[in-house]
């Protein structure tokens, strides 16, 4: 028996280890790795450097222009209500252009006002809600990226989880620049330095604000030695807090009807954390919202020609099926792919719509080659792929 297990658990990390390289040699899957995180690595790099800038060049700090323009936006009066109706026109507009699909982009028109209602839970502070807000904010947060970037790679079609990688680097870079070319004081700027706002320089440490109380909880310094230490105390806008979790939303929502859900509330946690906390203004997560969508759609096109790709069986199995080849669970959570590589190039190479959906016909796929809540691009309509 003992001989016998012996022998099985070597295979196991043999097949593990293969099932990860997925035809690559090591080197190759490495450098793979490596071209997917470049944008990452520049962020973070960028991040952790930029209290070596000179002062001297470095522009102006605007302390009081989030604020106003926080209120300007999200007050309720003629000028917020208006405001915040344009940004629901424009979301509607941006999903339908992407989807095609009037029900689901009402979901876009959300976003500024479901910041509105969550402000207005931010004013009652208590150490259960500290704590709640601690775990989206400082715990959650941190490991959000790897838990989408793995569960895309079980689930999602093959090349995904690069895709997200671009966009979510990406994002980050954008984020980062605009708060070296534009910095602005965060919430916690006022509660600390007293109105009227004094004028910021870059010598001023960073603050933990509602964090501070997370520490007394856990009787530690945690935070409040990390935040003090910042290399970028002036970079309200965009939070990228918020953009962490669009990201991982549009991605994970985009392959799961029960992703949506639980990656919507996730949003909406980390929406909430942000302005209990006081590290940020409702304009700055809409900001790190904009960002995230912006790059998403730049590399929507991608996901379309990757889902095609993973529908015929072009790009082979995703980590799930590798892992359980040949067993009863390969296809647990999807249907076997049709084979077919000319099916698929016929339809990407195609400029007509109607030759496009005579190729797609022949195809004897009755699965939707876009995922849960997304429809081909070309607007042929599919039913939808078990999940």
């Amino acid at each position: 028996m003992l001989h016998d297990v012996l022998g099985v658990v070597p295979r196991l990390f043999i097949h593990i280890y293969k099932t990860l390289l997925n035809r690559h040699s090591l080197f190759g899957l490495l450098r793979h790795i490596l071209i997917n995180m470049t944008f990452i690595l520049i962020w973070i790099t960028t991040f952790k450097n930029a209290y070596r800038i000179d002062s001297s060049i470095r522009p102006h700090i605007r302390v009081n222009y989030l604020e106003r323009a926080d209120h300007r936006i999200f007050d309720i009066n003629f000028t917020g209500l208006s405001i915040q109706c344009i940004c629901a026109v424009f979301g509607y507009s941006w999903m339908y252009a992407l989807t095609r699909r009037p029900k689901l982009s009402i979901l876009a028109t959300l976003p500024p006002f479901l910041l509105n209602i969550l402000y207005a839970a931010t004013h009652t502070l208590c150490q259960p809600l500290d704590v709640f807000a601690w775990l989206s904010y400082g715990v959650i947060h941190f490991i959000s990226p790897f838990l989408a970037a793995f569960w895309l790679w079980l689930f999602a079609s093959p090349g995904v989880v690069s895709i997200f990688a671009w966009c979510f680097g990406i994002q980050n870079c954008l984020g980062i620049i605009t708060h070296l070319s534009f910095p602005t004081a965060a919430p916690w700027y006022g509660d600390q330095y007293g109105y009227p706002l004094p004028p910021g320089n870059y010598s001023m440490p960073g603050s933990a604000a509602g964090l501070v109380r997370v520490d007394a909880v856990l009787g530690t310094h945690i935070y409040q030695n990390a935040f003090k230490a910042s290399p970028l105390v002036f970079g309200a806008f965009p939070s990228l807090h918020g953009a962490f979790s669009c990201c991982c939303f549009l991605f994970v929502a985009r392959y799961s009807r029960r992703g949506t859900f639980l990656l919507g509330f996730y949003v909406l946690w980390q929406w909430f954390s942000t302005m209990y906390l006081r590290h940020h203004w409702r304009i700055d997560l809409l900001g790190g919202l904009l960002y995230s969508a912006f790059v998403f759609s730049i590399f929507y096109r991608s996901l379309v020609r990757i889902d095609k790709a993973y529908a015929f069986g072009v790009s082979g199995g995703n980590g799930w099926q590798r892992l359980f080849e040949g067993t009863r669970l390969q296809y647990a959570f999807d249907t076997q792919p049709e084979k077919d590589y000319e099916l698929v190039m016929a339809s990407d190479s195609s400029t007509e719509e109607g030759s496009v959906e005579s190729s797609i016909e022949q195809g004897r796929r009755d699965g939707d080659l876009e995922a849960a809540w997304v429809q081909d691009s070309l607007g042929v309509q599919r039913g939808r792929r078990k999940i």
